[in-house]
């Protein structure tokens, strides 16, 4: 991942890569379970029981896993978003009071 905001401040830094790291794991999620679907139809039934069920089961797991990390990494942005945003506010409180 390259830092793709220079002169950014730290937080906007980490703002911004929280966002490109969300994007990328949205894209994984959905090609995790594109991939699990496709095998829950080609493999037929007789076939989906012991190590193969076991690893079908798996990837439905590692599919919600990616999901619920997703919508984490979504709420850690809304949160760095705010955090810039009182930052902003409160630098722009302190040059009014210092003038």
């Amino acid at each position: 991942m390259q830092d793709s905001t220079p002169g950014a401040r730290p937080i906007e830094k980490a703002r911004e890569m929280t966002r490109e790291v969300r994007d990328e794991l949205h894209v994984a999620g959905g090609e995790l379970n594109l991939s699990t679907t496709v095998l829950e139809r080609a493999v037929p039934e007789q076939h989906k029981k012991g190590d193969v069920r076991k690893a079908m089961d798996q990837a439905d797991a590692a599919t919600a896993k990616v999901e619920r990390a997703t919508e984490d990494l979504h709420h850690v942005e809304q949160l760095l978003a705010n955090e810039i945003a009182e930052r902003e506010r409160l630098e722009r409180e302190l040059a009014r009071k210092k003038s």
